[in-house]
């Protein structure tokens, strides 16, 4: 007899979810991880501006195209603060959404764990099944053998004595039936 385990369907079902919520994850956790990336290179960028925007300031001797490059650099500037602001909500977006997959993934990991402690509980309760059916078993071959012996012993030694007195034996038994 094999052990079944009546929700192992119910089971299966439950590892596939928990594999889709773990991919699904994995999936959020590098997007996140992309935007951040991105988020430092805006970050970059941005300090690398300022820095040209300090040497144009410092070291450009014709006022007017010190001007004009410095105004394109301001607008540059505000234009990327601006990419930086909506990529840190992004950000948060992102990372919002993957804790969001992170608890779906904790939840299906609970679901499965608490169906395979069922399943460890009735296989416990098969083993021990399998364990006391097999050890009664053998205590019923264990009395059997030693009901035969003490039977086999007894019916010799009970025959033995009826047939030296002769009074059972089947020699007396013919005697008496033929009148003798």
């Amino acid at each position: 007899m094999k052990f079944r385990f009546s929700l192992e369907k119910v089971l299966a079902h439950r590892r596939r979810t928990e594999e889709e919520a773990r991919r699904d994850w994995i999936l959020a956790q590098a997007r996140t991880q992309e935007a951040m990336r991105g988020l430092e290179s805006l970050y970059q960028e941005l300090d690398e501006a300022r820095s040209r925007q300090l040497q144009s300031r410092y070291g450009s001797s014709i006022l007017g195209q010190a001007a004009a490059t410095l105004q394109a650099m301001d607008q540059f500037l505000d234009g990327q603060r601006v990419r930086i602001e909506r990529q840190r909500i992004r950000v948060r977006e992102l990372k919002s959404e993957e804790e969001r997959y992170q608890d779906v993934l904790a939840q299906r990991a609970q679901e499965r764990r608490a169906l395979e402690k069922i399943r460890e509980r009735r296989l416990e309760e098969y083993l021990l099944k399998i364990e006391r059916a097999e050890r009664l078993e053998v205590e019923d071959l264990s009395i059997m053998r030693h009901g035969r012996f003490k039977l086999g012993a007894r019916s010799t030694a009970g025959e033995s004595a009826r047939g030296q007195s002769g009074k059972n034996s089947g020699l007396a038994v013919l005697r008496k039936a033929a009148g003798k």
